[in-house]
């Protein structure tokens, strides 16, 4: 056994034998005289731009606190489908992920706004304008609580909330106390590597009252658990993630809070996807046998400023942020060219194109050169270094008054600019890596030659302005029925530049010189809701709201002239729920049901053959139907159970009709599910703190998530099919709390139960065929022990 695996056989062993201790730990033979556990039902939340107990706010809104998310293991936004109905995050191999509320999801501009406290966070742009798909995974740490609001917020919120809104919201320094926390992990991933990570905040009053400066910081090393069996590595996919966050509050007035904020953070890992086929064959999973590794660095860099002036009858409220965003990665497409001069004809049309027939067909001989012209450039890997700023502003005024009035008015301003360079780079087919210094054509050393490295050479420039002018009022009607009206207006703008300067006749792409295009629009979105207390433990509440998210304009050379913008796609949403408290508020019971109607659907779309560029286009209706429920109970003193769930029906309204010479991405007909949509997911956990001899409190928490049965494309017979079966993880923590709240160590195990589970497939042609899958999914089960502390 060599020394990394008997490490990790030591740390497994200590920690199930811990676990077992713990398990005969005279749970219930002693009497409870802790407090109990919050269930959730007393959270404050700011989902409506005022605070707000969470039974009382009108709508779908889940809320989970810092200590919350601490306990469940969660120390990323990616993570985030466990806490909430409805809520899923698709990991994008390359870097982020993509944010689902309610099964409304689709290539494009994100459908889910994310907002890392008073600011939204943009995704990656990419070649394929799928901001969506790409949006940052944000370090959770220090955090005051996450807010999961479901449905359209867009008269608050804007387009990215087309079909929810998810806060992050993070502490504030404290002005008048000096405080600390640090947080320490060792963990060991099944038949994968050590890790650790370790965290710490720091929170100095510099002006007693009025100045205060706030601290966090973070490392973490990921261990590996991917081999690659053609090159002969194991575990080769280990990471590290590190960062920090400074804020500053001052206070120089009652009436007067100014917030500034910085966060950086650095993410060097590799793309998390294996090759599916030979797992589906018997084999074993996690071996990502490519001609050539796939790493990816992330930069998020992140300022902001925010200004609060309480002028009496009203708040005034500003905010202005910067965002950069640095993202490099690479996938494997050596198997493409390789099969494509496998298949190669007399009939091909990139061996006309290399050959210039003018297009006659090919003669034999000229399919041997063309075939050797493609076998070239494998090995090799697609390299796409993007670099995406963003600028907003917003400036709002929420009246004060305790009446039966509350009213926001607000301006919101942003730009994206992203660029993109998109190319394909020869690999040493030793190492898998991609060489370097990259070369565009021949050079020539002391009399010697080296061959040109790149294959494909694109430059894409993407921006995007968005302007907005939004107002929402509530008024209760009487002490019980209220009603509540919003408006946003809304403008948008985006053009994009793009150059091909180097051919490649097997991709289809040829050298075009610098061209643009751009596509403009705007309207107007509408929400309404009723609401009515129907006890002090009931609220039954009724919302109509729309979302929308900008079209945009594709990247692809060659389109024809009506495919090269795509209009924005828009839905209404229609919901009633009930919020409800029963026995002395130890039992909350809150449900909802609802219908989206979506129009203009945006889908991904394919060029013809060899079909290796993707763009945006709208096709289709759907209709989207659901029902969610959230449980909290705490039937006795230090145990606390919660129980989540959705069920959802998204479906086309017509057949997908796609435009002449364009193959819609598993094109679908009336009647099929939207992809990557699964009917039912849930939540569930149990906590249980009992106490022992002097300030030590024992606890327990099982978590268990469930992922439901969806597929890769709207048509069942589509050749790009693939299934993604239900899955179920479990998660256990066990440990030891002081009473007093400084210190808690405990052991834990997520995935205990090791389970496959697969969150994302994917097919391209520049994976080589339709059969060659690559597959995402959770981490194996990964055992450690966490030391949290606090002064």
């Amino acid at each position: 056994m060599n020394m990394r695996h008997r490490k990790h056989a030591i740390l497994t062993g200590s920690t199930v034998t811990a676990i077992m201790m713990l398990f005969a730990f005279p749970a219930f033979a002693q009497e409870n005289t802790s407090n109990d556990t919050d269930s959730g039902n007393d959270i404050v939340v700011t989902a409506l731009k005022r605070s707000t107990n969470i039974q009382e706010t009108p709508l779908a809104i889940t809320a989970v606190t810092g200590e919350t998310l601490a306990d469940m293991g969660i120390t990323d936004s990616a993570q985030l489908s466990r806490v909430a109905p409805g809520l899923v995050f698709r990991e994008n191999p390359n870097g982020g992920a993509r944010a689902i509320i309610r099964n409304v999801q689709s290539a494009g501009e994100s459908t889910v706004g994310v907002y890392y406290d008073e600011t939204p966070l943009d995704g990656s742009v990419g070649t394929t304008n799928d901001a969506g798909g790409a949006a940052p995974e944000v370090r959770l740490f220090d955090v005051q609580r996450v807010e999961a609001l479901r449905g359209p917020q867009g008269t608050l919120y804007g387009a990215g909330s087309m079909a929810g809104t998810l806060r992050l919201i993070f502490n504030k320094p404290a002005l008048d106390d000096y405080e600390g926390a640090a947080a320490l992990q060792g963990n060991s991933i099944a038949g994968g590597e050590l890790g650790y990570e370790a965290q710490g905040m720091a929170n100095v009053p510099i002006v007693k009252g009025v100045l205060a400066v706030r601290i966090v910081g973070f490392y973490r090393q990921r261990g590996g658990w991917l081999e690659n069996s053609k090159l002969g590595l194991e575990d080769f996919n280990d990471g590290t993630s590190k960062g920090g966050r400074i804020m500053v509050r001052f206070q120089p007035t009652g009436n007067l809070t100014l917030d500034g904020l910085a966060t950086i953070q650095r993410t060097r890992g590799y793309n998390s996807n294996w090759y599916f086929p030979s797992y589906a064959a018997g084999g074993k999973p996690y071996d990502a046998s490519y001609a050539s590794l796939q790493p990816v660095k992330d930069d998020l860099d992140l300022y902001s400023l925010t200004a609060k002036w309480d002028v009496g009858f009203a708040t005034v409220t500003g905010v202005t942020s910067y965002m950069e965003r640095d993202l490099k990665f690479n996938f494997d497409t050596s198997a493409f060219f390789a099969n494509s001069a496998a298949a190669a004809t007399t009939t091909s049309a990139g061996c006309k194109a290399y050959n210039a027939t003018g297009g006659a067909n090919c003669t034999p001989s000229q399919v041997v050169l063309y075939q050797q012209y493609a076998l070239g450039m494998s090995p090799s890997t697609a390299y796409q270094p993007q670099l995406t700023k963003s600028w907003s502003d917003e400036l709002r005024i929420s009246g004060n008054g305790s009446g039966p009035l509350n009213w926001t008015l607000g301006f919101f301003h942003s730009e994206r600019k992203t660029d993109i360079l998109s190319q394909v780079n020869a690999v040493d087919p030793a190492t898998g890596l991609m060489i370097t210094p990259t070369r565009i054509a021949p050079v020539t050393v002391g009399g010697t030659t080296y061959p040109a490295t790149v294959f494909v050479n694109r430059g894409v420039q993407d921006n995007l302005r968005q302007i907005a002018l939004f107002a929402e009022a509530s008024y209760d009607i009487t002490s019980r029925l209220g009603v509540t009206a919003g408006v946003r207006y809304f403008d948008y703008h985006k053009r994009v530049d793009t150059v091909t300067t180097l051919a490649n006749y097997v991709v289809g792409a040829v050298p075009v010189p610098p061209a643009s295009a751009a596509a403009s629009e705007h309207g107007a979105v509408f929400k309404f809701n009723a609401n009515y207390k129907l006890t002090s433990d009931v609220l039954l509440y009724a919302n109509a709201a729309q979302g929308f998210r900008p079209g945009g304009v594709n990247q692809i050379i060659g389109l024809p002239d009506a495919l090269v913008p795509y209009k924005s796609d828009s839905l209404w949403s229609y919901e009633i729920g009930a919020k409800t408290s029963w026995f002395d508020r130890a039992l909350t019971l809150n449900a909802d049901i609802f219908q989206i109607d979506w129009s203009d659907m945006q889908v991904a779309a394919q060029t013809p053959a060899p079909a290796v560029f993707s763009f945006i286009t709208n096709a289709g209706k759907v209709r989207v139907q659901g029902a969610e429920v959230e449980v909290g109970a705490r039937p006795v003193q230090g145990l606390t159970l919660q129980l989540s769930g959705s069920y959802i029906l998204a479906k086309l309204r017509g057949n997908q009709v796609a435009p002449n010479g364009i193959i819609v991405s598993g094109a679908g007909l009336k009647g099929d599910y939207v992809p990557f949509t699964p009917k039912f997911s849930g939540q569930a956990s149990v906590e249980y703190r009992y106490p022992a001899a002097g300030s030590i409190q024992p606890f327990f928490r099982a978590d268990l998530a469930y992922a439901g049965e969806s597929w890769t494309q709207f048509r069942r017979t589509n050749a790009a099919q693939q299934q993604l079966p239900d899955y179920t993880t479990v998660g256990v923590r066990l440990g030891i709390d002081k009473a007093d709240d400084t210190w808690s160590l405990s052991l834990f195990a997520n995935n205990l139960f090791n389970t496959v589970g697969i969150v994302n497939k994917s097919t391209s042609a520049l994976y080589g065929s339709v059969a060659a899958v690559r597959a995402v999914s959770v981490l194996p089960r990964t055992v450690g022990i966490d030391l949290r502390m606090k002064f």
